[in-house]
C-alpha cells in the first residue's frame, strides 16, 4: 500500500519475508487457511534469500532453504486444507517438519488467519521485524488480495495494539522449540512498527475462534460504507448501516455466486458490484504426470506475464465519516462467524488519507455493476453434493488422530482416539475414505480399522504427509494431512533426501556455490525431478566444473570463518552417503568425490579447523 498512485500496487507477497542482502531469519511464524506445497518450498526460499524472481529456486538453493531454516520457521494452517502440487517432487516429503496443523472442527469454526511474522538479525547483530497481515492464503493460486506490511524501526514508528496477541497465538499454535509465546509477545508488544505512507495502524484485532467479539458498527454520520468480501451474510450486511437522519451510501463488491446466493436483500446497496470468483486449490487433482522434455525461456515467460489474478478474495470493510477514514482489513470475510470471533481471524484497523480511499475506488472501478437477484439461490444436485464432499472433508479432518508407525521398511498408519476410536470416516457411509503415503498408491481405508499398512518406504522417500481422498460415485476430494511419526524421522531423513535429490554432482555444485557465495545451478528449479549425478560423457573428474577449486575453499576461509565452519558441518554430514551412491552408480562420479575429499582433508588440516572440528 502507498499513498502517491492511484492504485494500490500489486507486490508479490514473497517480498514481505525476504531479508535484506546482509540479514538472516531467526524466526518466522506463518499463519494460512490453506496451503500447497509447492507454496511452502516457495516460502522457505524467500525466507532463506534464495528465491528467484518466479519465486522458485534451484536444488541445491532449496536444500539449503531447509538446512537454513530447520528449527526456526513453521507454517500453522487449517487441518484438511493442505494440497499437492501438480507434480510432486520427492523432495517435497522433508517440508512436513515446517508445517503444523490446527484441528478446528470447520462445522463450527476455522482457523483462518493470514499473516507473517518473521524476526531478522544483520551481519552487524541488529535485530528487525516484519509484520504482515492480509487475506492471501500461502497456495499457487492468484488471485485479487489485500494484506498491510509493516516493518521495525523508531523512526516514524510506533507500538501496534494487538500486535503481542498475535504473536502470542502464532508462537502457542508454532510449538517451536525454545520459543516461548509469553516472551515473543512482550517483545513484540513493545516493537515501533513503521506502516505505509498515509496509514496509521490503531490497532491490530485478533479473535482466537471462541467467539465473544463484537462487530464494528459504523458511526452516527458516516457518508459512505464499503464492503469488499468474496463471501457475505445478511446478518454482517444488515449491522453495516448507519444511525443517522441522512443515510450512508452503501457499496458491496462480492461475487456472484454470493449475490445470488444472497439474493433480493442485496438491492438495499447503492452500488452492487461483482468481480469474478476466487481460484482455489484443485480438489481432486488428476494423476500426476511427467514434466514435457523442454520448455523455452520465452514459453515460461508469456505463462507468467498471462498469470493475473482476476478472481476477488480481499477482505475489507471501509468507513467514511466526514474526513476520517476508517479500513478495516486482513483474513475476516464480511460473516458474522468472521467478525464474532467463531474463527480465528486478524484484521487491522486503519486510519487512511485520501491517497489511500484511491487505491480502494481504483479496485471498485475495476468491478462490473450488477442488480440483486429477485430470488435466493437454491442449490442443484451438483452443489448439494459438492457441499455433503466438503463437510465429509471437515468431519475427516476434525476426527483425525494418525501416527505414522516404522517395522523395517514398512510404514503404518494407526489412529489411536478416544473420541472417535473406530477411525476418522464421515458419517454419510457411502462416502469412501481412502489413504495412502505421500508418494504411495491410495488404498481404501475400511471402516472400524485403526491400522493401515502404507507399504515400504526408503528412508529418503518418508514424510509425515498422508494422501487422504473422500469419493462418492465420480466426485471426489483430496488432500495431505500431517501424522507424526514415532520416532521421529529427523535430520537423518533430510540427509538422505536431499542426498538422493542432488545426486552426487548436485552435492558438489551445492558445496561450490556456499563457498563461492554463488548459484551453480541456478537455472534448475527444485520442483522438477530429473537425473542429476553423473557428469558429461567424456568428462575428466579432475576438470569438471561442479568440482570447488582450492581457490574458492581458501577465498571462504578466509572471507568468514564461521560461514566456512558451517559448510564444514555439511560435508562432514553429507559426504559419506554421497560417496556410498556414488560408489554404487557411476565410477567417474566416485573418482571425482574421492579427490574432492582427499583435497578438502588437506585444506582443513593446513589451515588448523581439523584440530577444531574435533573440538566441537
Amino acid at each position: 500500500m502507498s499513498g502517491a498512485i492511484d492504485s494500490w500496487p500489486a507486490l508479490s507477497f514473497l517480498e514481505g519475508l525476504r531479508p535484506g542482502p546482509d540479514e538472516n531469519v531467526e524466526l518466522a511464524l506463518l499463519a494460512s487457511y490453506s496451503a500447497d506445497l509447492g507454496s511452502i518450498g516457495a516460502a522457505l526460499l524467500a525466507l532463506a534469500g534464495k528465491d528467484n524472481e518466479a519465486g522458485r529456486g534451484s536444488p541445491s538453493d532449496f536444500a539449503d532453504a531447509v538446512e537454513r531454516l530447520r528449527g526456526k520457521v513453521r507454517i500453522v494452517i487449517q487441518r484438511g486444507r493442505l494440497a499437492k502440487m501438480r507434480r510432486t517432487p520427492h523432495i517435497a516429503a522433508v517440508l512436513d517438519q515446517f508445517v503444523r496443523e490446527v484441528d478446528f472442527d470447520e462445522a463450527i469454526h476455522s482457523w483462518h488467519p493470514k499473516a507473517a511474522l518473521v524476526r531478522t538479525r544483520s551481519e552487524g547483530g541488529e535485530i528487525g521485524w516484519r509484520l504482515w497481515i492480509g487475506s492471501r492464503n500461502l497456495t499457487e493460486c492468484v488471485n485479487r488480495d489485500i494484506g498491510l506490511l509493516l516493518v521495525s524501526g523508531k523512526n516514524g514508528g510506533g507500538p501496534v495494539p494487538g500486535a503481542g496477541d498475535l504473536a502470542r497465538a502464532l508462537a502457542e499454535r508454532a510449538k517451536l522449540k525454545g520459543v516461548r509465546p509469553a516472551t515473543l509477545a512482550a517483545e513484540v508488544t513493545k516493537i515501533p512498527w513503521r506502516a505505509p505512507s498515509g496509514v496509521r495502524v490503531e490497532r491490530i484485532r485478533w479473535s482466537t475462534g471462541s467467539g465473544g467479539l463484537q462487530v464494528p458498527v459504523p458511526p452516527t454520520g458516516a457518508d459512505e460504507i464499503v464492503v469488499v468480501s468474496p463471501f457475505v451474510d445478511k446478518s454482517f450486511l444488515a449491522g453495516q448501516v448507519s444511525n443517522a437522519p441522512k443515510p450512508a451510501r452503501r457499496v458491496l463488491l462480492t461475487t456472484m455466486r454470493e449475490i445470488e446466493r444472497v439474493g433480493p436483500s442485496l438491492s438495499s446497496f447503492d452500488d452492487l458490484l461483482a468481480l469474478d470468483a476466487p481460484d482455489y486449490p484443485i480438489g481432486d487433482a488428476e494423476p500426476e504426470q511427467a514434466p514435457p522434455v523442454s520448455t523455452s525461456k520465452a514459453d515460461t515467460v508469456d505463462d507468467e506475464e498471462e498469470e493475473i489474478g482476476r478472481g476477488l478474495h480481499a477482505k475489507l470493510l471501509f468507513v467514511r465519516a466526514g474526513r476520517k477514514r476508517t479500513l478495516w482489513l486482513g483474513s475476516a470475510n464480511a460473516t458474522m462467524r468472521a467478525w464474532t470471533g467463531r474463527n480465528a481471524e486478524v484484521t487491522a484497523e486503519l486510519r487512511v488519507t485520501e491517497a489511500q480511499e484511491k487505491g480502494l475506488r481504483a479496485l471498485l472501478g475495476s468491478a462490473r455493476i450488477v442488480e440483486a437477484s429477485d430470488s435466493e439461490y437454491r442449490p442443484d444436485a451438483a452443489a448439494l453434493e459438492e457441499e455433503a464432499l466438503e463437510r465429509a472433508r471437515a468431519q475427516v479432518a476434525a476426527r483425525w488422530s494418525g501416527t505414522l508407525s516404522i517395522d523395517g521398511d514398512e510404514i503404518r498408519l494407526v489412529h489411536d482416539s478416544d473420541l472417535f476410536p473406530h477411525g476418522p470416516h464421515p458419517e454419510e457411509t457411502d462416502i469412501v475414505l481412502e489413504v495412502g503415503a505421500l508418494h504411495g498408491e491410495l488404498k481404501a481405508w475400511p471402516r472400524r480399522q485403526t491400522t493401515v499398512p502404507l507399504g515400504p518406504m526408503l528412508p529418503a522417500e518418508r514424510s509425515e504427509f498422508v494422501r487422504l481422498r473422500i469419493s462418492r460415485g465420480e466426485k471426489g476430494l483430496s488432500w495431505l494431512q500431517r501424522a507424526p511419526a514415532d520416532p521421529p524421522f529427523g535430520e537423518e531423513r533430510d540427509r538422505a533426501a536431499f542426498v538422493r535429490f542432488l545426486g552426487a554432482r548436485g552435492f558438489l555444485l551445492w558445496l561450490a556455490g556456499l563457498l563461492a557465495d554463488d548459484g551453480r545451478d541456478g537455472e534448475d528449479d527444485w520442483t522438477i525431478e530429473k537425473k542429476r549425478d553423473r557428469a558429461a560423457p567424456g568428462t575428466d573428474p579432475a576438470l569438471d566444473p561442479a568440482l570447488p577449486t582450492l581457490e574458492e575453499m581458501l577465498a571462504a576461509w578466509s572471507r568468514d570463518r564461521n560461514r566456512f565452519r558451517e559448510i564444514e558441518r555439511r560435508v562432514s554430514e553429507y559426504l559419506p552417503a554421497v560417496l556410498e551412491r556414488a560408489a554404487q552408480e557411476d565410477p567417474q562420479t566416485d573418482a571425482m568425490l574421492r579427490r574432492f575429499r582427499a583435497l578438502w582433508d588437506k585444506l582443513r588440516i593446513g589451515l588448523g579447523e581439523e584440530r577444531k572440528g574435533k573440538r566441537r
